[in-house]
């Protein structure tokens, strides 16, 4: 098939290829997540995939002992509904996500008493406010203290994409916090706890968003604690004191580890600059607490957290990426690594840890300025929610037209139109561009705080529409000695003004992945360690360009390490590709195991868990519910 050269893809292709973001960034979190003003079309939290089929069957090295399929109380089906799994005692619980229609956001609760037949307590199922879906980092809790005594269940709580603005306060964002000690019967204990300040110094009516959770005891102190991923703020790890868990308190909200003290983000490679928290874990190390934060682009940051107060938290280590993709490299192509930390555990020597670069598209869409003051500049750039993507067969290249916000109506046009953010929605500014004969669109961010943070756009129409950050929009527009550092404050030139040319196309370079790293953690607070990484690991069709579509998702996406360290096991959900089980060491990583079902898997999320006195491994599947396996490694 001949490609297709066009510059309206390029600019589209900035935006994406197969309908996820093309890029090396995260969109939805922190930096740039907040809209400028209610209703302008921010969507939250599309990391996760949808690209449909799968793989073959496979199973060996595992058993699967049983299963549950959940129930949509909408009756709108399971496709996507299914996220995180978290379990005590006989019962899992397993987070309602936004698909397939962001109704009735919440937890399932399934019943494991019989392992071999698993099933769901109906009744029991925990539904947030409306407006409202759960998904990552869902998670149980064994508390015992003066002001409760029981198990508690935690879940975070994103907006829907194009809900309608809350007609009462505290009922979007922030956690809910249920009361599951009798599990077939949940109370909740807070709802939307979260952060509800705002940068200015003032308050909000209701909680940021949060895109995941974990809590932790520490023995030390008799205080309990929660880690909230905050989406809209560059703070965004927030830890609240839940020790008394119906009146959450807030402790601290000034954690960005893109900023001194902390500072994690990597000079190179140049395409690792969305530095923001995705997920964590805490657990005790000798005589401290240690937070292992997987911070994207940022890489997997470990943190002492022992007195969790504003300026008592301290850097124990954290990891860089590689200049030159190890998976990729391998196979004879020199790229760099996507970073996207995701989701990391330490081993239960804490001598390793395992982390998951989640990566939803197989192709990186490179944008290059052509001409100007800042040729040879690449940038990157998110496609809108609801718009065409390009792919491996259309490149793009030639000159945008500026026109401003594109809130009124423009002249007749042609090509690709570059519109700065602000003033209208961004379902406008497509209709306009589209209504006056553009073929395709490139927002750039406005002047605020966050100018240099992507976003993913709520918008639908027929032409290539896709977000870059402002340096990225000033570069286009020429304006010379502009960079990271003034393009905040940088001044918009008017409309009309003579843009650069740019070409823009997509490059395979395999799905996400898992890195092993060897750490040495002191167990003394206040102490600094290392990271150093030992090897990765890629099923071999993620890195293959003819399973890139047709075949499902095939990034990685959590670990879970085996309790006993004498098995040196970690537990891998992987999407589309399965699930995993991996030997870890001094020597590297080693698949030992694998299931995908007849008709394929999406797992998401996956959990060690221990019942009458039998160890289970439990996954859930985006499409279907809950597996239960044991497994049985090769030797």
């Amino acid at each position: 098939m001949a490609k297709r050269h066009t510059f309206l893809a390029a600019a589209t292709a900035a935006l994406a290829a197969f309908a996820a973001p093309a890029y090396a960034h995260h969109p939805d979190h922190a930096s740039g997540s907040k809209e400028m003003f209610e209703g302008e079309g921010v969507v939250h939290g599309d990391q996760h995939g949808g690209n449909e089929g799968h793989l073959p069957p496979v199973r060996y090295g595992v058993n699967l002992i049983g299963k549950a399929e959940v129930t949509n109380p909408t009756g709108a089906g399971n496709d996507g509904r299914v996220a995180d799994v978290s379990a005590y005692g006989n019962y899992a619980f397993l987070t309602a996500f936004r698909d397939p229609t962001c109704e009735r956001g919440g937890a399932h609760v399934i019943d494991m008493s019989a392992p071999r037949a698993p099933s769901e307590v109906q009744e029991a199922f925990m539904d947030t406010t409306p407006g409202n879906y759960a998904g990552e980092g869902s998670q149980t809790l064994r508390m015992k203290n003066r002001y409760f005594n029981g198990v508690l269940f935690i879940h975070n709580n994103e907006t829907c994409p194009g809900a309608p603005q809350p007609t009462a306060p505290r009922t979007r964002g922030g956690i809910n916090i249920w009361d599951v000690t009798d599990a077939r019967a949940p109370k909740p204990l807070a709802m939307h706890a979260g952060d509800y300040t705002n940068p200015g110094g003032g308050g909000d009516d209701q909680a940021n968003q949060t895109h995941s959770a974990f809590a932790w005891t520490n023995e030390f102190t008799g205080r309990t604690y929660v880690v909230l991923v905050d989406d809209e703020e560059t703070t965004d790890l927030d830890i609240m004191d839940i020790t008394n868990p119906r009146n959450p308190q807030l402790v601290n909200d000034s954690l960005d580890l893109d900023e001194p003290p902390f500072s994690v983000q990597q000079e190179t490679p140049e395409n690792l600059t969305s530095v923001f928290s995705h997920d964590m874990t805490v657990k005790k190390i000798g005589r401290r607490y240690v937070m292992n934060a997987s911070y994207w682009d940022g890489g997997y940051v470990l943190l002492d957290v022992t007195d969790p107060q504003p300026g008592e938290v301290s850097l124990i280590a954290e990891s860089d990426f590689p200049a030159l993709d190890e998976q990729r490299l391998a196979r004879g192509q020199e790229i760099s690594p996507e970073g996207n930390a995701h989701q990391s555990e330490f081993s239960p020597d804490n001598r390793f840890l395992l982390g998951t670069d989640e990566d939803f598209n197989p192709y990186r869409v490179v944008a290059t300025i052509t001409s100007g003051p800042a040729q040879g500049a690449t940038f990157n750039a998110a496609s809108a929610s609801a718009t065409p993507p390009i792919d491996e067969e259309t490149s793009i290249t030639g000159r945008p037209t500026f026109v401003g916000t594109a809130c009124e109506p423009l002249p007749a046009g042609s090509g690709v139109a570059l519109i700065e953010r602000g003033v209208c929605t961004f379902q406008q500014k497509l209709d306009t561009i589209e209504a006056a004969g553009y073929t395709g669109g490139i927002v750039f961010n406005a002047m605020r705080e966050d100018c240099q943070g992507l976003i993913t756009m709520l918008a639908e129409g027929d032409i290539p529409f896709v977000f870059t950050d402002r340096l990225a929009g000033l570069r286009l527009l020429q304006v010379a000695g502009v960079n990271e550092t003034t393009a905040c404050t940088t001044a918009t030139p008017a409309p009309g003004t003579a843009a650069a040319m740019a070409t823009i196309e997509a490059v395979f370079d395999g799905w996400g992945y898992l890195r092993l790293f060897g750490t040495d953690v002191p167990g003394r607070p206040g102490t600094t360690g290392s990271i150093e990484q030992i090897d990765t690991f890629a099923i071999p069709e993620s890195q293959d360009a003819r399973y890139s579509t047709r075949f499902g998702d095939l990034s990685v996406h959590e670990v879970a390490m085996d309790p006993d360290q004498s098995s040196r096991l970690a537990y891998v959900s992987y999407y589309a590709g399965g699930f995993r089980i991996l030997r870890y060491g001094r020597n590297g990583l080693q698949e030992v195991g694998a299931f995908i079902d007849e008709g394929g898997n999406n797992f998401w999320g996956v959990e060690v868990h221990k019942m009458r006195g039998r160890q289970y491994v439990l996954a859930s599947d985006r499409d279907y519910g809950l597996y239960i396996f044991r497994p049985r490694p090769r030797r």
